[in-house]
């Protein structure tokens, strides 16, 4: 099944504008009900349905808008269980996999504008049927000389389109926090996500990283990456060498062997911490769609660099200072370097700094040595962790969301959540060590 494809700039608006709307709505009859309850337990379910009904209307709104709306709500998914039920934030979770293919001839029109007649017909057999959709562009198969091929086209108009969707999204979410009267500037979360989104839409960009990250990892045979082919690609088709393997959830569900499992989650955590302690380089986008599996020769395949952020010296020092004050449950320390980082507004309250503290120190924990080896499916600690996370939220007057961290915590997000659905246990002493930098596999001393 395909889908028409919104790219006028009036239709978008009027979209998101009847989004807002309807989310206004469900807020209103929410207190209207409310009102009307005969105690705090009706008005609690209706709090509860009026927040679901709101998911679902956003899920369903972003999923037919696709480009940066989408992209934005999927990343509202990840981090929603602070705002919403756990009942909506499983709504909101499906836009990860929700996004219709487009109509072939649009995607024909963009490979035409891209390439021209000549390099085009140098796809054969190129299939309209495509092998993967998402939020920005879909891929088709082809062959090139003999080779198979993967060719990524970008939606018509969703470059375009970035700046003015991001702004009617801060619009919804302004809306959004007056319903629920929280006073939180949320402007600079939107900018970062404005600029990631401009970074996802060049594929000149992504085809760099693609080739950078095939280059660093080319000494390690337990990952593989495509090749790039520059001469079939420009800043809106990425053409690359086909991949094969199996999809990462489907392997999780045939059920592999104990060791295959601990073998695939120490890589993973082998490969961040190359990432973003050694490289400075990180692909931050978590799903499950980015990775194949090869189980006959224990690699797995990296897909999709767009979502690469490049962090320098001084942000990953910054880091490391703010890692050693939790080794050394220094609270103090560790509400002072997170001011410093910014992470934290210097005029929240006692309250709000305790917090901010006992959330870091909570975030530890599964490093903690008296821990090891640590179980990802540790119900207890993943609800602690959420309760403090919660807490923390609630006493927050001024703090937005941490704009600086928003891509880095969303892997490192993901990544927990990845090696909890293997559940493994794991000795995690040895990456602390590297994350707090004593074991000098990097050069981020304070």
């Amino acid at each position: 099944m395909t889908s028409p494809l919104r790219t006028d700039m009036l239709g978008r608006s009027k979209a998101m504008f009847a989004l807002a709307a309807g989310v206004a709505g469900q807020e209103l009859r929410h207190r209207v009900r409310s009102g009307l309850a005969a105690s705090a337990e009706k008005v609690g379910a209706s709090e509860l349905r009026a927040r679901v009904e709101q998911a679902k209307l956003i899920a369903e709104s972003l999923g037919r808008l696709k480009g940066a709306l989408m992209k934005a709500g999927q990343l509202l998914s990840i981090d929603a269980s602070d705002i919403l039920p756990p009942e909506a934030t499983e709504i909101l979770s499906k836009l990860q996999g929700r996004a219709e293919p487009v109509d072939f001839e649009v995607v024909r029109g963009v490979l035409e504008a891209e390439l021209g007649e000549e390099r085009l017909a140098a796809l054969d057999g190129l299939d309209p049927r495509p092998a993967a959709s998402a939020s920005i562009g879909q891929v088709h198969r082809a062959r090139v000389l003999g080779t198979d091929v993967a060719v990524k086209v970008q939606y018509p108009g969703v470059a375009e389109s970035i700046d003015s969707d991001i702004a009617l999204l801060e619009k919804l979410a302004d809306s959004w926090l007056s319903l629920a009267r929280r006073e939180v500037d949320l402007a600079g979360v939107f900018e970062e996500l404005r600029v990631i989104l401009h970074l996802e839409a060049d594929y000149d960009r992504e085809r760099a990283h693609l080739e950078r990250f095939g280059e660093l990892l080319a000494a390690d045979a337990r990952f593989d990456v495509p090749r790039a082919l520059p001469s079939l690609s420009t800043s809106r088709v990425l053409t690359m060498t086909w991949a094969d393997g199996v999809p990462l959830s489907e392997w999780i569900l045939s059920a592999p062997s104990r060791a295959d499992r601990v073998a695939f989650a120490r890589a993973m955590l082998d490969l961040y911490c190359m990432e973003f302690f050694r490289w400075g380089l990180v692909q931050t986008d978590p799903n499950f769609g980015n990775f194949l599996v090869r189980p006959e020769r224990d690699q797995i395949v990296l897909l999709d660099f767009g979502a690469t952020v490049e962090y320098d010296v001084d942000f990953r020092r910054q880091y490391t200072r703010l890692l050693r004050a939790v080794d050394r449950s220094s609270r103090g320390e560790i509400v002072d370097e997170g001011v410093a980082f910014g992470l934290l507004d210097p005029r929240e309250g006692p309250e709000a700094r305790d917090l901010f503290a006992e959330m870091l120190l909570s975030a530890a924990e599964p490093f903690d040595a008296r821990r090891q080896p640590f179980a990802f499916r540790d119900g207890d600690y993943a609800a602690r962790s959420r309760d403090v996370v919660r807490r923390f939220t609630k006493s927050l007057r001024f703090s937005p969301p941490p704009r600086r961290l928003i891509f880095l915590h969303r892997k490192l997000g993901g990544l927990f959540q990845l090696l909890k659905r293997l559940d493994v246990e794991l000795d995690l002493s040895p990456y602390w060590e590297q994350m707090v930098g004593r074991d000098d596999t990097h050069d981020l001393t304070a």
